[in-house]
């Protein structure tokens, strides 16, 4: 008689790993699409809080689901408020709507070509012109996109890059070459007018040089060279303008998303960032007190605690790749950085979840080549993108002390980082963070407007390169190809250099 392990009906990662095919255990893929129940998991595509042989002991769906905040519908009562959750269905079953009649727009009526920007950009379709996203126009990471129709008209140089922007973005959706090239040329007019205000005397306190530089970077975007130099040397330049409004102390609503921007691209890179140092605080809190147009508190709020993070990741890299050891009180000062900024974000995270419910997931797994079994869901984009913002930076932060503890000497003990988790715990809960992301790439990404999809760009490419820096080419595979999966959908090209990058490491998989 065959043992247990081998008797028919058991799916082959089952055998292979001795595991014994049990209904309370989370399914591997091959189990999930013939109906099979197993304790085998394909990790390749599966992002959940188990190792590379098998889930952890005892592990339950609904205990795990509510030790990270992710409620299971199957063990929550029923109530009135949860009848309200929007339901997402799988990626197989809905495809994404077509655009509306290409309304032949004239490239030279500016602003009726915001207009359709906007449109398009939202997916405001229909008469009157109503999103299908649950995300309210202007509390997206671009919110300043919705200011738009307010610029035009400030410089014929802004006018110009307004007009790259949204002709490109329009001739992509709809693939019009007529409006592809206009655009392109109209960049690089703004490009040559730029380049010649920039070199007048009085350019550091021209706001509408400002706003053009923020405007052309998203511009790279549309144009399919996103991430690249280009776009980088853009942001580059709005950085040096926003240090000259800082100096005269004439501030407003367009430098936050200059500091914004420049933020999370330091962030990406693991680069310092100036306005990361203490002695800027003092400016940059001044400046999250001027008027805004959307209020998105928590947000702002977010972007302002984390800005010490650049420094932060810049001083491990350095740490870690020094040739030589590094003093122990240096290593204990970036620790005591990490203390305080994690003090500052605990309570911006119990006021998160106090104000918002948290993400959910269905009882039944999705069975998708594209998907991870388990997509969380969300009230809408806006708690969406608090949620994962937090996760990628607890990632980062968790990633930082980890690498920390292993240049410090024993005898300082965990005391001096005021933490005891061990690196075992700090791995596991660095694979919890980047698995949560993974499952919330669905809800922003897929059948939604590039408003709400942009919003998973940031926290996917962290941990992306979470994956490459820790060789697990498995999992970088399945975000480069989320990435991919998106490039497709909206028409546009994001960090191709990065992913190109990164689909060299993982070719050799293909």
């Amino acid at each position: 008689m065959l043992p247990q392990s081998q008797r028919k009906g058991d799916c082959k990662p089952c055998r292979e790993s001795k595991a014994q095919c049990d209904r309370k255990r989370p399914r591997c893929s091959e189990c999930i699409s013939t109906s099979k129940a197993c304790g085998g998991y394909d990790m390749g595509h599966i992002f959940i809080n188990v190792n590379s042989a098998r889930p952890p002991p005892l592990w339950n769906r609904t205990q795990n689901a509510q030790k990270y905040l992710v409620l299971d519908l199957a063990s929550q009562p029923a109530s009135p408020e949860q009848l309200q959750f929007p339901v997402i269905p799988s990626i197989e079953a809905v495809a994404s709507p077509a655009l509306p009649a290409f309304p032949n727009p004239d490239p030279t009526n500016l602003s009726g070509m915001v207009t359709v920007f906007l449109d398009l950009y939202y997916r405001r379709f229909g008469p009157d012109k109503t999103s299908t996203d649950a995300l309210q126009p202007g509390f997206e990471c671009g919110g300043w996109r919705s200011l738009l129709p307010s610029w035009v008209g400030q410089s014929p140089i802004l006018d110009t890059a307004i007009s790259a922007l949204a002709t490109c973005f329009v001739g992509t959706q709809y693939q019009q070459d007529r409006l592809m090239d206009y655009g392109r040329n109209m960049y690089l007019n703004a490009l040559q007018m730029l380049q010649q205000a920039l070199a007048a005397s009085d350019s550091g306190n021209r706001r509408d040089l400002t706003a053009t530089t923020l405007v052309m970077s998203s511009t790279e975007l549309f144009m399919s060279n996103g991430g690249g130099p280009s776009q980088g040397a853009h942001i580059e330049g709005a950085t040096r303008l926003l240090h000259c409004a800082f100096k005269w102390l004439d501030m407003e609503e367009l430098h936050i998303y200059i500091l914004h921007q420049g933020l999370f691209e330091a962030i990406s890179t693991r680069r310092s960032y100036d306005f990361s140092s203490p002695s800027y605080r003092p400016l940059v809190r001044q400046l999250y007190t001027v008027p805004r147009t959307f209020p998105n508190d928590l947000y702002f709020r977010w972007c302002e605690i984390i800005l010490p993070l650049p420094n932060i990741l810049a001083a491990v890299d350095n740490i870690s790749s020094s040739s030589t050891p590094t003093p122990p009180p240096t290593i204990l000062t970036t620790l005591n950085e990490i203390v305080t900024l994690e003090q500052y974000l605990a309570p911006w995270y119990e006021t998160v979840k106090a104000s918002m419910p948290g993400p959910w997931t269905l009882p039944a797994a999705q069975i998708s080549a594209d998907s991870v079994p388990f997509p969380l869901h969300f009230m809408s984009i806006e708690v969406c993108t608090l949620y994962v913002l937090h996760w990628a930076s607890q990632l980062l932060i968790l990633e930082a002390r980890y690498v920390l503890s292993t240049h410090l000497p024993a005898h300082h003990g965990a005391s001096a980082s005021n933490s005891t988790a061990t690196p075992q715990d700090l791995s596991a809960q660095m694979s919890e963070y980047a698995s949560l992301i993974c499952r919330s790439v669905q809800f922003c990404a897929h059948d939604t407007s590039f408003a709400a999809t942009e919003n998973i760009f940031f926290p996917l490419s962290v941990v992306a390169c979470f994956y490459m820096r820790r060789g697990d080419d498995g999992r970088l595979k399945w975000c480069v190809a989320a990435f991919r999966r998106i490039a497709e959908e909206q028409k546009i090209g994001y960090g191709s250099e990065k992913l190109e990058l990164a689909e060299r490491r993982v070719g050799r998989e293909a």
